[in-house]
This record gives C-alpha cells, sequence and structure tokens, in this order.
C-alpha cells in the first residue's frame, strides 16, 4: 500500500507560477495511471497481434510505443501539434491504400489503423481526458481481435484487459474530482472489479452463445486443408508439408475400435486433372429438431459430437453412414451419396451431432456417372485388365488392384511434375511409383471403372489422436486423407489402396493443452442454449435433492423456487450496496474535504463549538489563541481557495494534513 501511495502522489499539479510554460506530458498525472494507460495499450494491440491474422510489416509501427511511453513516464513534453496533425493525415492515408490495395480487407485495415493510433498517441499525451481516447481505441482492438481469433490465450489477454481497464477508469473518475489519495481509491476499485466480474458472470450465464455474429461475417481464418477438398485438382498438387493445425474433434459416448474414416465429400467425375461433384443435393427434412439422411434406431448407430474448426468448405464430416444430424441451423443439404453441408458454415467453428450406423456394406444404386472415365484411359484400362487377367469375381477383382497398389508403391509426400502430355495419374502409375492419397484413390477408381466396376473417390479424414485428458479425439490437417468405394454386389464397399504410413503423436504436454483449449471453445465460447438449459436443470435438481432434507420447506414449483432464489440474490445484493454507500458517505467528498472534516472532529474533541452551520471562519476565529492557529489558517485558506475558489483543482492540502492535526491535538 505505501508502494501505491508512492505512485499516486507522484506528478501532482505544481504550485502555481511553477514550471514550463509548455505543458509536459502526463502532466498532473499519478505515475499509477500513466501504467495503466500504457498497459491498455499494449493489451489491445498485443490482443490483435496474438491472431496471427494482422501484417506484421503494417502493424510494425507498434515498436513507436516503446519510445512513445517512455517520453510519457519521464514527463516530457508531447510531439508538436503540427507533427501530430501531420502523422495523422499520413496515417489515414496508408489506411485507404491498405483497405483498397495491400490487404483490400477493410476490417484488417481498421486494426492495422488502430495500431498507428496507438502509437502516435503514445507522443500527444497531454491532460488525463486524453487516456480514455486510448482506452476507447484498446476496446476496440479487443472487439477486432475477439473477431479474428476464439483461442484460449486471446481469453486470457481479454481478462487482464477488463482488470486494468477497470482499474484505469476509477482512477480517471478520481482524477476528474481532484482526489489523488491511495486509501480514497483503493475500495472502489476492489468493489467496482468485483461487481464487473460478478457482472460478466451472470451476463455469460444468461446470454448464451449463438452462431450468428454481430457483425456479420466473420473473419476468423479458415484452414486450408490439402488431401480433403470439395475437388481435387492435380495441375495445383505438388509437395506437400504436413500440418499439424487441428481441423476438429470429435467426442464419442461409445468405445469402439478404429480406424476411423471421417467422411468429408464424393467425387464422381474426372476430367483426367480434376476430380468434381456433380451430384444433386437437396434440403434435408428436419423432424423433432433433427436433420434426418435416413431412418435409424439408436441403438444400432454411433453418436459423435464434433467441434469442427473455420474451413473453405461447407462440408459436415461424420463417421460413415451418416444417418441423422443435429446442429445449429436453418437448413442442410445433402448429395444423393448422403454427404451433409452447412451452407454458410465457412467462416466459422460448428458444433454438431452426427449419428452414424457402421457397417461394411452400404446399399447403393449402379448409376452410370461412377463408370465415367477420361480421354485417353487406354493405358490404364490395359494395367487393371492385366492385373485381374485370372481373378474372378469383382470383391476379388478390387481387392487385387487394392493389394497391387499398396505393395508396388510408394507414399511419398514430394511429387515431381509429369512430362508434357502424360497424366498425373499415368506419370504415378508408370514412371514414379510413388506419392500420396489422391494418387492411389484415382488411380484405383479408373482402373474399377476400365472394369466396368462402379467406384468413386471419398475424401474426408482419417484416425487422429485420442486424447485422453479431454476423452475426445484430435483430427488435424495431417490426417486428411482419400480412399475409394466400389460398388461390389449392390453395396457400396470401402478400399483404401494408400500403403499405411504412421504419423507421429503429440505428446503429453501438447495433449494438456489441447484439452484445455478444447474445454474453453466447448464451455466459454460455445455456451450454447442448450448448456443453458442443462445448467438451469442442474440447478433444478439440486434444489430438488435440497428438498427432501427440509421437508418442511415447500416450493410449489421449480420454476418458483428459482424465482425466489433470484429475488433472495437481488435483495442481498441491494443491502449490500446500500450498507456500502452508507459508509462510504463521506467518500463520495475529496479529499481536501474528507481532510476538512478530520479537522472540524479534532476541534470539537479539542474544545470548539463545532456545529453543522459552523464555517470555517468562525473556526479560524475561535482558535486564535490556540498554539495550532498558524497551520490551521493556512489549512482553512488553502481549503477556501480551492474548494470555493478559482485557484485550481481541489487538490490535498501541500504537506498533508496530519501535522496540522497532530497540532491541534497536542496538548
Amino acid at each position: 500500500m505505501r508502494r501505491a501511495r508512492s505512485l499516486l502522489s507522484q506528478n501532482r499539479r505544481p504550485p502555481a507560477g511553477e514550471g514550463s510554460s509548455l505543458p509536459l506530458a502526463g502532466a498532473y498525472m499519478p505515475t499509477l495511471y500513466k501504467l495503466l494507460t500504457a498497459l491498455l495499450a499494449l493489451t489491445g494491440c498485443a490482443g490483435l497481434l496474438l491472431t496471427g491474422e494482422i501484417s506484421l510489416m503494417m502493424s510494425s509501427g507498434a515498436v513507436a510505443l516503446i519510445p512513445g511511453y517512455y517520453r510519457f513516464f519521464l514527463g516530457r513534453q508531447p510531439a508538436p501539434v503540427y507533427v501530430i496533425g501531420l502523422l495523422s493525415i499520413i496515417e489515414l492515408i496508408i489506411f485507404l491504400v491498405d483497405a483498397t490495395v495491400i490487404t483490400g480487407d477493410v476490417f484488417i485495415a481498421v486494426a492495422h489503423l488502430t495500431i498507428a493510433f496507438q502509437a502516435l498517441k503514445s507522443f500527444d499525451l497531454k491532460e488525463p481526458w486524453d487516456n480514455l481516447q486510448v482506452y476507447f481505441v484498446s476496446l476496440l482492438q479487443l472487439i477486432i481481435a475477439s473477431e479474428l481469433t476464439s483461442s484460449l490465450v486471446f481469453g486470457g489477454v481479454f481478462v487482464v484487459f477488463l482488470m486494468v481497464l477497470v482499474a484505469a477508469m476509477v482512477l480517471s473518475h478520481f482524477l476528474k474530482e481532484g482526489d489523488r489519495e491511495a486509501g480514497l481509491m483503493r475500495k472502489p476499485v476492489y468493489l467496482i472489479s468485483g461487481l464487473t466480474l460478478l457482472m460478466t458472470c451472470l451476463f455469460f450465464v444468461l446470454l448464451p452463445r449463438t452462431p450468428y455474429r454481430f457483425l456479420g461475417k466473420s473473419h476468423l481464418k479458415n484452414i486450408h486443408t490439402t488431401g480433403f477438398s470439395e475437388q481435387v485438382d492435380f495441375a495445383s498438387l505438388g509437395s506437400i508439408t504436413l500440418d499439424p493445425a487441428v481441423v476438429m474433434r470429435v467426442e464419442m459416448e461409445k468405445d469402439i475400435p478404429g480406424p476411423f474414416y471421417w467422411r468429408g465429400h464424393t467425387l464422381d467425375h474426372f476430367d483426367g486433372i480434376t476430380w468434381k461433384n456433380e451430384l444433386p443435393r437437396s434440403r434435408i427434412r428436419k423432424q423433432a429438431g433433427e436433420f434426418l439422411i435416413a431412418p435409424y434406431q439408436a441403438e444400432q448407430t454411433v453418436e459423435q459430437l464434433i467441434t469442427l474448426e473455420p474451413m473453405d468448405s461447407e462440408i459436415l464430416f461424420g463417421l460413415s453412414e451418416i444417418r441423422g444430424i443435429k446442429a445449429d441451423s436453418f437448413f442442410l443439404l445433402a448429395d444423393s451419396a448422403g454427404d451433409p453441408s452447412m451452407p454458410g458454415k465457412t467462416s466459422r467453428r460448428v458444433r454438431y451431432t452426427v449419428n452414424s450406423l457402421l457397417a461394411d456394406r452400404l446399399p447403393g444404386e449402379a448409376r452410370d456417372r461412377y463408370l465415367q472415365l477420361p480421354a485417353g484411359n487406354q493405358r490404364i484400362a490395359g494395367l487393371a485388365a492385366a492385373l485381374v487377367r485370372n481373378v474372378r469375381g469383382n470383391e476379388l477383382k478390387a481387392k487385387a488392384l487394392e493389394e497391387h497398389l499398396k505393395r508396388g508403391y510408394l507414399y511419398s509426400l514430394t511429387i515431381d511434375a509429369p512430362a508434357r502430355g502424360v497424366s498425373p495419374v499415368e506419370d504415378f502409375l508408370f514412371r514414379t511409383k510413388k506419392g500420396y492419397c489422391e494418387h492411389y484413390a484415382t488411380a484405383m477408381v479408373l482402373m474399377l471403372r476400365s472394369l466396368g466396376i462402379h467406384a468413386r473417390v471419398v475424401t474426408g479424414f482419417l484416425g487422429g489422436d485420442r486424447n485422453s485428458y479431454g476423452d475426445y479425439i484430435i483430427v488435424r490437417r495431417s490426417n486428411a486423407h482419400s480412399w475409394v468405394e466400389a460398388l461390389i454386389d449392390g453395396n457400396w464397399r470401402r478400399y483404401d489402396p494408400t500403403p499405411a504410413v504412421v504419423l507421429e503423436r503429440s505428446g503429453n504436454v501438447l495433449l494438456f493443452w489441447d484439452s484445455v483449449a478444447m474445454y474453453w471453445a466447448r464451455h466459454v465460447v460455445g455456451f450454447s442454449p442448450a448448456d443453458q438449459k442443462a445448467l438451469f436443470g442442474g440447478l433444478r435438481t439440486g434444489l430438488l435433492k435440497l428438498s427432501y432434507h427440509f421437508p418442511a420447506v415447500k416450493i410449489p414449483s421449480i420454476a418458483a423456487g428459482l424465482y425466489y432464489a433470484a429475488l433472495l440474490i437481488i435483495v442481498i445484493t441491494l443491502v449490500f450496496v446500500c450498507l456500502v454507500l452508507i459508509r462510504r458517505r463521506a467518500g463520495r467528498v475529496s479529499a481536501l474535504t474528507a481532510s476538512y472534516v478530520r479537522v472540524r472532529k479534532a476541534l470539537s474533541a479539542r474544545g470548539l463549538t463545532v456545529t453543522r452551520s459552523t464555517t470555517s471562519g468562525e473556526l479560524s476565529a475561535q482558535a486564535q489563541t490556540f498554539p495550532f492557529h498558524e497551520g490551521l489558517s493556512k489549512f482553512l485558506e488553502h481549503y477556501n481557495a480551492r474548494r470555493f475558489g478559482r485557484a485550481g483543482a481541489d487538490t490535498s492540502f501541500p504537506g498533508g494534513i496530519a501535522p496540522v492535526l497532530k497540532q491541534i491535538r497536542k496538548k
């Protein structure tokens, strides 16, 4: 507390006539107030930079915060007005160029502009009220950052920002009133900070999150996933680097063995370079809150609760075959292969529940689109015919082709471009004999189709890391995969011709941190109306159990019980606030007025006549014969000049009131 008092007592307003005629940076501001201002500016800029969406080049001006606030702490003169004005014009020009040319995104350009403003403002802080501009822009930066990320780290930054902002605003209020005493500031800071946290928790429960954003379109960065795509383009495929970025996290109520094939999209048309989905899509009907793709019995399915990160796709994933989906969406679509999609989901995290019927065979229809072949497929057809020359039955033929690809080719992420005029698939089959999952799946489908067997490519993800800390499966970008489905005897059968590859598993520390991030995303960022209902349901259960132990307490209904509980909380809060107001009745006045009240009490104890109507002049007259009269007169003169005159702000008595009180009490 001594340190706090020293911080608050520094940089007081100098006596009239002293100091330079030019205003000093941060004149009359306590050091603690300066420190909180700098922390808010740094927190706002750090929140933006931690999102990873801000250009480092366009944000390089943040470095100027260091010399700017260093000068501010030393109390040096602010930058000249014409310099600030010129730099402001330059900032505006850069913002316009940034929004239209450099980033082409007004939202990101505004984020860059706020960082430039904070840097410039650090050289232009003259009066305590200038700091309020820093607070407002810092709040704006946190709002922008919340649109760019929802990570756990940002949550920590926001908590720090909230506490610092509350303290800074309370100090700002006291400075406006002319109060500098640490004792008068400490309790309001504690009280308001506590009430802020209480109200934050209250609004957290009462206002669950929704998938619809306040600022419209989300600016969360989409994940561009190699291996999974709504189309496979060999012209754009090259060497691949595995990326450990998380795509989705899956919670399953049943412990089932792998491997887990997270089905995404079916590709049916190939032109020699690109796979596309040309299957018709239709709206999925919704029954009892569930989008039903096909009827199912709950005991025969596996339920998966999936948290899907923002991706550059509208596809929803799940174990095959997906029968039903519960999602917070107006409508879903599904193609004829049963692959669901959610229009408009690409820019946001989505939580949904999938019920899948796990089976080796899925009923299907033979359609001509699954026999389509590109021009110039004769060489591949010849290889397929040679491989199954002595094989009978489509199932055995498909198995033979799968085994040939698994055993005769190498899995590689480094692929050379084929020679001009040679298709990527032919180059894979006959020259390099190495490739990744798209090469294997495409080669097998083309060979199956050349044999008259209906086949298609399916893209999605394979496997994942089981996180024992959170009891869920982490699916990463590196798990992206493509496989084959062939129509054998009226049923679609899955074949995976890609050789097995062992992926590096995450360490325990990373898994633990991911479980914390999962909890944050699930219970904080993703707190939904269903979670709110479950929370109140748990409260209702607790009240019921409590009523069993106190049968004399009759609660007519659970709703009435909740009403009474809320009413009790409100009454307790009001009583607490009233007590605080009564105790701090004198705390509403300034430090100087509080000192005047203490002097009146001391004079009354010394034997002087002090009533409510006794003026300061009458007090001075009564004390003329006392040895403390000189000190008392100086204090009363200072009080009258500051409190009622035009001598300046209502500041504390120079040197403190303690010596005056000591003289009065000395007998």
